[in-house]
């Protein structure tokens, strides 16, 4: 009997010490309802690799202060964040979209009382009457500046649902992956709070995982666990079933949808726009 306690014990020590551990951003805050998603993403990515791995999640901190720590290594391994040209040369990169481009999809999340206005907008040009609620540091802030947009910035993120729903700001312009799960997990806090998707603002937007340059067994075994996914067809199934995507599909539901795009100048040239695989495109 003792043996066989032995063998097991030098079992687990062995597992404990082949597995990986990768440490990531602690959630947004108690409501931030798709950061499994993305843990989910990194578990199905080394499945496919047949290697164990143990996810450790350092402290929330916000995007800026996220990134910085990536680039001199310190207190975490990996992040998903939207992407720009800067992040990309900074930072090491994996360019396979996590959500297929979803996240340049931006639904809105507003106060009920302000339906009516957003169900008038038609255009672009009207839209930048419109005040809009945005992160400080994403990237999503400069693109939609650059198209004219009236933007309000914050560096916390609950705080943002905090202003659409005092009126500081008509909108919260929320990625179509986000924002249903989002103001569902605040139905008790925001009862007022809803998603308005008649009308889509869309421009290419990649999220990605980055981490450190050096880190390139961490590259590539992400590159090579999600290409092999996407080759499967169990990448496509994950976002079907996970309870952060799954009210997405089918796809043509958002057929007739006003559907307003603008450009993204930031942009990296390295975007892997030409892969069809990668992306899926909402709308006629």
């Amino acid at each position: 009997m003792n043996k066989f306690i032995l063998i097991w014990l030098l079992l687990v020590s062995y597992t404990s010490i082949a597995s990986e551990t990768i440490r990531v951003r602690g959630s947004q805050s108690e409501h931030d309802s798709t950061h499994n998603y993305y843990i989910g993403l990194i578990e199905l990515a080394y499945e496919k690799l047949n290697k164990p791995i143990r996810i450790q999640s350092s402290p929330y901190m916000v995007q800026d202060r996220a990134l910085s720590e990536l680039q001199s290594g310190r207190l975490i391994d990996l992040y998903w964040a939207g992407t720009n040209h800067q992040r990309e040369s900074e930072l090491g990169v994996v360019r396979i979209p996590l959500n297929k481009g979803l996240l340049g999809y931006r639904v809105f999340t507003i106060h009920k009382d302000n339906a009516q206005l957003f169900s008038e907008i038609k255009s672009i040009k009207s839209l930048r009457n419109i005040s809009l609620c945005q992160g400080q540091h994403w990237p999503d802030t400069d693109i939609m500046l650059a198209a004219g947009l009236s933007v309000t910035t914050n560096v916390i993120y609950e705080n943002m649902f905090k202003q659409v729903y005092a009126g500081r700001c008509k909108a919260f312009p929320r990625g179509i992956n986000e924002a249903f799960s989002e103001v569902t997990s605040r139905n008790k806090i925001m009862p007022d709070l809803m998603v308005y998707d008649d009308l889509i603002l869309h421009y290419r937007f990649p999220m990605y995982f980055f981490t450190h340059k050096d880190n390139k067994q961490l590259i590539n075994d992400l590159k090579s666990g999600l290409t092999r996914a996407l080759k499967d067809g169990s990448f496509d199934h994950y976002m079907k079933t996970h309870p952060a995507t799954k009210h997405l599909f089918p796809l043509s539901q958002w057929n007739n949808k006003t559907i307003l795009t603008i450009d993204n100048p930031f942009l990296s040239q390295s975007t892997p726009t030409d892969n069809k695989d990668l992306w899926i495109t909402l709308g006629n």
